[in-house]
């Protein structure tokens, strides 16, 4: 690159034998702003800078771009990298082929490079930006006993049970909330109607929602996937295979990844979310449909001796009742003996309807 001054004129290069040369220096000018310039090219960038006003103003007049540019990068930032790459190099491979003695205005054209070059920089580092991973925030059960609450960014509300965990993007996008389930929780979703709530499944599927309160159950060590709808309406895909479903309230659907069928069904009562509710309860509820709820919510066995007993009528609210407590209020009711035969396994035996 030779520089020359005629009277007051700008300074004039000749481009010998191309761009590549006034490419350096803004290549030089960027690390400077982004810190990762080296000491001995600081040294070739200050002489540089030094050596006339104009350098140091189109310097100055780099930063000013670069600094617009990330601005604009905040507020609206679209990108076709191939693109832009390919608009630029054009752009360079026609002023190499130019005659490699015309004599151009050093600060125009160093100008335009810079401008070129601070975009394509610019779109590189966007480009990572919007292509890297999200930070995301796992929040894990890891209670004996209860539920655990997770408010996530938009005010939605979620409670796990035991051994769940919920994987989340510190601030969702624009254009949905996206969340990732293992076990089982219950959701109260913020209404958006702009941004879908979805609730990604282990082993593949989604729940997307529709309404506001809903329990998913997916777990690891089962091939059943579960959604019950308490209020509202969601769409149930469990599998890539399958359309998905809408689900309104008071309706189950339970999807085996074995058979890849679905089951649905209506449901009376939720006492099978008595593990966030922490209430049960049955109305003339026959004791065969009862007992399992109870075992299911306790952890335990009920045996029924004599079967015919599972046709009495039982109604009740349990709330904050240990399973002890429960059968004994059985033996009131129907005169049954309880017995514990093992750990966490209990008899009924005798009784009568009443």
């Amino acid at each position: 690159m030779v520089v020359d001054r005629v009277g007051g004129l700008a300074p004039t290069v000749v481009i010998r034998p191309n761009i590549m040369q006034e490419l350096d220096i803004v290549l030089l000018l960027h690390k400077r702003i982004t810190g990762e310039i080296t000491p001995a090219e600081s040294a070739v960038l200050e002489s540089w800078i030094g050596a006339s006003a104009q350098n140091a103003c189109l310097a100055e007049e780099y930063a000013r771009i670069w600094a617009e540019a990330s601005e604009h990068r905040k507020t609206d930032f679209h990108l076709d990298m191939d693109a832009e790459f390919g608009r630029l190099m054009a752009r360079l491979n026609t002023t190499e082929q130019r005659p490699p003695a015309k004599v151009i205005t050093f600060g125009t054209k160093l100008l335009r490079a810079a401008a070129a070059v601070a975009f394509l920089l610019l779109a590189t580092w966007g480009y990572r930006e919007l292509t890297a991973p999200a930070p995301t925030v796992l929040v894990e059960n890891n209670l004996s006993t209860g539920s655990k609450l997770a408010e996530l960014p938009d005010g939605t509300r979620v409670w796990l049970r035991q051994k769940a965990k919920i994987e989340y993007p510190v601030a969702f996008s624009s254009s949905e909330r996206r969340v990732q389930l293992v076990g089982e929780a219950y959701f109260e979703v913020a209404h958006q109607a702009e941004r879908p709530f979805r609730v990604g499944l282990v082993h593949s599927g989604m729940v997307e929602v529709l309404g506001t309160r809903f329990n998913v159950r997916a777990e690891t060590g089962t091939d059943e996937a579960c959604v019950l709808v308490c209020e509202g309406k969601v769409r149930f895909s469990p599998s890539r295979k399958t359309k998905g479903t809408v689900l309104t309230a008071n309706q189950r659907a339970v999807f085996n990844r074995t058979t890849q069928n679905t089951r649905f069904n209506e449901v009376s009562n939720f006492n099978e979310l008595a593990w966030q509710t922490g209430r049960m309860e049955f109305d003339s509820t026959p004791l065969h449909q009862v007992l399992p709820d109870l075992e299911k919510h306790y952890g335990v066995r009920i045996e029924l001796q004599d079967q015919s007993m599972g046709n009495c009528p039982y109604s009740a609210l349990i709330r904050e009742q240990n399973i002890e407590q429960v059968l004994e209020g059985f033996s009131l009711i129907y005169g049954f003996k309880v017995s514990k035969s093992a750990p966490d396994q209990y008899r009924l035996a005798g009784g009568v309807c009443q």
